[in-house]
């Protein structure tokens, strides 16, 4: 299933990033001047992990963007996501803010995610199919023309259970939240269910709140949502595996392993050491994830750097492959522009990477519209209380 996301500076695969300019002239021309071409270009030819590979000679002037550029210069495969966005772009996602109506449609124009406290959210629901936009028929190029629409008021008339609804909503400037948690109680066992939808710089004292509620709840089993999750922060990432156990202060989480030419960058990040605890830290023994096609990056680390502690077998996956992506990017910037190429390999503790192929599930499960996140009733949710309870798969 083909997904579009209405998210404009969503910082994913699953947005297809415009070429970002580093100046613009009066009548707002983009210019991308030779000497920041050439700075793109040496970053390929030193930081990129597969710098050995990367053409020497190019004649610049075929290139009037960033992302040409990029996309010329970058080795794929298996590289399909160094791209450049501006710093500003940057920042307003690292700090959850941007503007529009923040939902995502498939292919045939059904809702699949609303992004938590955004204009659209409790107003445009899982499973609502758009027919029309203030009367005309959808097309992406319609819904993209009315979210750059700010402050004007738009009709989605949709199609929610069998009933066709005319829906209001103004796409404006918004801080949005990428955090959910609640308690579920199945039969003795206390479960806790955490959605996130990304490892943002800001959303750590989200995951702070969830945890000391899990804690205090005393939960036996965690459920974390990722499905939607594209990654983010690494110091994000670290924080959420610090709050899923206490157990292995000191312990190396994860270690970034950089090309030949910049090994002194080369990186480790540990479990926080007792004294750094702050009390709501859980002590799991496994932990359950939903995750499709769309969970990458941070969300596959926080999977692979579990495995050597829990065990393969504690580490459950429900849904679909996830997207395969065991390289991280470390932006740099040129005017107005970051650039964020492919610059090392993610490794756990044992050494391991993710497969680019992806983490197989360890239980299928399709991702299922009809219901909400979080919804027990929900397939992929439905699977993983499944195991919890019987140790296998339905």
């Amino acid at each position: 299933m083909l997904y579009k996301i209405v998210f404009p500076t969503i910082l994913t695969f699953l947005l297809l990033l415009n070429a970002c300019s580093s100046n613009t002239t009066s009548d707002n021309t983009q210019v991308f001047t030779l000497q920041e071409k050439i700075f793109v270009h040496n970053l390929f030819l030193s930081e990129y992990l597969w710098y050995d590979q990367v053409a020497s000679n190019l004649d610049y002037a075929l290139f009037n963007a960033p992302q040409t550029l990029i996309n010329e210069l970058r080795i794929s495969p298996p590289d399909k996501w160094s791209f450049t966005l501006t710093e500003q772009a940057y920042e307003d996602f690292s700090n959850q803010k941007t503007v529009g109506f923040g939902f995502g449609h498939t292919q045939d124009f059904s809702i699949f995610l609303v992004r938590i406290n955004a204009p659209a959210y409790k107003k445009l629901y899982r499973g609502d199919k758009i027919l029309f936009i203030n009367g005309q028929s959808v097309t992406q190029d319609i819904i993209t023309t009315v979210s750059q629409n700010t402050g004007v008021a738009t009709t989605f008339t949709v199609l929610r259970n069998s009933n066709q609804l005319d829906i209001v909503i103004t796409p404006v400037p918004y801080t949005f939240k990428v955090s959910l948690g609640k308690l579920i109680d199945q039969n003795t066992t206390k479960i806790g269910y955490l959605r996130y939808d990304s490892f943002t710089e800001s959303s750590i004292s989200e995951l702070e709140t969830i945890f000391t509620t899990f804690k205090t709840a005393n939960i036996s089993e965690l459920i974390i949502d990722l499905r939607y999750n594209g990654g983010g922060s690494i110091i994000t990432a670290s924080t959420l595996l610090d709050n899923i156990s206490n157990a292995y202060a000191g312990e190396r989480q994860i270690y970034l392993d950089w090309n030949a030419n910049y090994k002194t960058k080369n990186e480790t990040y540990t479990f926080e050491d007792i004294d750094l605890q702050d009390g709501n830290e859980l002590t799991m023994q496994r932990v359950v994830f939903l995750v499709t096609e769309k969970s990458a990056s941070a969300s596959e680390l926080v999977i692979s750097a579990l495995k050597p502690y829990l065990g393969n077998t504690n580490v459950i996956t429900v849904g679909s492959n996830t997207h395969g992506k065991p390289v991280g990017m470390s932006g740099r910037t040129y005017g107005i522009n970051y650039y964020f190429l492919a610059n090392f390999l993610v490794r756990n503790n044992s050494n391991n990477t993710t497969s680019f192929d992806g983490i197989s599930p360890t239980c299928r499960a399709e991702d299922d519209l009809t219901h909400a996140m979080g919804d027990t009733n929900e397939t992929m949710l439905s699977t993983a209380l499944y195991y919890v309870q019987n140790d296998t798969c339905p």
